[in-house]
């Protein structure tokens, strides 16, 4: 737990109390009311996360209104829960009775009139302060309270409920309301976004890819660790992807993340939306897609459906718990797989065994029906060490490194080559398969190597230590992404280089299907701005940018999608 978060949630707390004791003079009768209120929170919050593996929200105080229908919803197991909770539940109980008793025994007054009144303003104006920021101190207060930093590794949250653990519950409360207050972009203008999306409305300027079924491999951390000179392996790591770029189209992507958060890259994969314009640790499937109407946020998911696509996401292990999230995203089914004796390889799901998924369902679609279907890897997920796998088919011959880096960059390099072997047999297979098929293949992140003590192991490489700092930020959330099919397409206009809120948005714009004026609107950003995160971005001829210092029409482009995504991420969930 940081130590900001605890002493947040003390200070909620003594404010609370001050308040009480100036309404009620007695700090006894304050310990007794502020004592039974966080008592009661402790237990409703416990409920909650029974019934629906979420934590209380301060937004859930409307559920006050409803309170007949939502204890009809939760009477019929509410005996169990409390049961099964009750030894906590008691020793919260006995510990606030002992506390109490003690407080009696040594009674304070606050009698005086102007004193009260006093306490009682300081109190409140603080709090008012504090749950009533503005967009110039919302992230000042998540800064100090929350401590949220420029990127969120593994050990970070990776759901509301983990996000609780981390912080506490009075500070995860206020950090989740936080998130969830959107300020208008300066110089926003619905009548002229409007205008823009009408332009192109009727508009088709994409090539002709006709309707076929789209499969993304999004695969766990997977970076061409071939690109840097410090370590060389027996073999080539990514063998496969180097022969296969020459067969489709292989883009170099920005991603939104380092070293983890796969779901924000998910996100902005599947709706074209960008993490540069929300706040710095902001994860939408916790977050966004608990507002209220949340479901008419648009996707790409939703566009495909419209055209009579089965869609279906898979995955080795969802880390987020982000079922309710993509459902709203349009999924029609979702999957999260079991891990069992025979399909593990390392610590998790084997990439093998998900390319077997992909081609069972395959194999047993409807053939009259068009798919959708995403599988999420995960064998090549942190931790990286020596005892990762019984068998090596990379080992090192030469490296610059220190032994524990070593053993950890070759753990990491296994789990790139059976990726990329796996990426090669699919995509076999799909040649073979008698419907038009895509194949998106597309790495999320760069991985998260560290060692015992803490050292970096990307930093000791010198691919990451460029001189050129621009290009030093940029090789540090540079993936790639590579486009296959079964049958012919044309890919040499497509862009060398895209974000991945792009990617599937440039995809479906060459498919014969009928897309909203968002998605077309936004293909047609990408001649102006093709790639970006919160601090690179790349031009159509593949000049890098610091993102802060854009200028002219890539600026432009980037203010306009910033109030384009307001417009349809946020003011639709108001």
């Amino acid at each position: 737990m940081p130590l900001n978060s605890f002493i947040f949630s003390v200070l909620i707390s003594y404010l609370i109390y001050g308040i009480l004791f100036g309404i009620t003079k007695r700090i006894s009768t304050s310990t007794i009311i502020i004592g039974v209120i966080g008592t009661l929170l402790i237990i409703i919050n416990q409920i909650k996360i029974e019934y629906t593996g979420e934590p209380i929200f301060l937004s859930d105080v409307n559920f006050i209104f409803k309170i007949k229908n939502l204890y009809n919803m939760v009477s019929g197991n509410l005996m169990i829960i409390m049961i099964k909770y009750c030894f906590i539940f008691i020793t919260v109980a006995i510990i606030l009775f002992i506390v109490i008793k003690w407080i009696k025994n040594n009674e304070r007054l606050l009698t005086n009139f102007k004193n009260r009144i006093i306490m009682i303003l300081t109190c409140v104006i603080l709090l008012v302060i504090l749950f009533a920021p503005n967009k110039y101190t919302r992230n000042i207060y998540l800064k100090l309270f929350l401590g949220i930093n420029e990127y969120k590794d593994y050990n970070s949250y990776t759901t509301n409920l983990s996000y609780y653990g981390y912080h506490t519950l009075l500070s995860g409360m206020y950090g989740v309301m936080l998130n969830n207050r959107f300020e208008e972009p300066q110089d926003y203008n619905e009548e002229e976004l409007n205008n823009m999306l009408k332009e192109v409305n009727n508009k088709k300027i994409a090539d002709s890819w006709g309707k076929p079924n789209i499969i993304l491999l999004f695969s766990e951390s997977f970076w061409d660790i071939d690109k840097q000179s410090d370590v060389k392996f027996n073999k080539e790591v990514a063998p496969n992807i180097k022969v296969l770029k020459e067969e489709g189209k292989l883009i170099e992507t920005i991603s939104c993340a380092y070293g983890g958060m796969s779901e924000n890259v998910a996100f902005e994969l599947l709706t074209g939306g960008s993490l540069n314009y929300f706040n710095k640790g902001y994860i939408p499937v916790m977050s966004l897609y608990k507002r209220k109407n949340s479901e008419n946020i648009p996707s790409i998911v939703k566009e495909l459906k419209a055209n009579k696509y089965k869609s279906k996401i898979v995955f080795g292990e969802d880390c987020y718990n982000s079922e309710e999230a993509l459902k709203k995203i349009g999924f029609d089914e979702y999957v999260d797989l079991k891990e069992t004796e025979d399909n593990i390889k390392g610590h998790y799901i084997s990439d093998e065994y998900i390319t077997n998924t992909i081609i069972e369902e395959l194999e047993n679609k409807n053939e009259n029906e068009k798919i959708f279907y995403m599988a999420e890897t995960i064998q090549n997920h942190m931790p990286y060490d020596n005892e990762k796998y019984y068998e090596y088919d990379i080992n090192i011959k030469k490296s610059n490194l220190e032994d524990e880096m070593n053993e950890i960059i070759t753990s990491y390099a296994q789990g790139v080559y059976d990726a990329d072997k796996q990426l090669n047999r699919l995509y076999e297979y799909i040649k073979n398969y008698d419907e038009p098929t895509i194949l998106v293949f597309l790495g999320d992140h760069l991985p998260y190597l560290y060692t015992k003590n803490g050292k970096n192991v990307i930093e000791s490489l010198s691919y990451f230590n460029t001189e050129n700092e621009i290009e030093k930020i940029y090789r540090k959330y540079n993936t790639q992404a590579l486009i296959l099919s079964n049958y012919s397409i044309e890919t040499n206009r497509i862009q060398n280089h895209l974000s991945n809120n792009l990617l599937l948005t440039y995809i479906v714009n060459q498919l014969d299907i009928n897309l909203s004026s968002y998605y077309k609107w936004l293909y047609s950003t990408t001649e102006y701005l093709p790639a970006s995160n919160l601090y690179v971005s790349v031009d159509i001829n593949g000049k890098k940018y610091n993102t802060k210092e854009l200028e002219g029409d890539m600026k432009k482009m980037y203010q306009i999608r910033e109030c384009m995504q307001y417009k349809f991420f946020i003011n639709t969930t108001e």
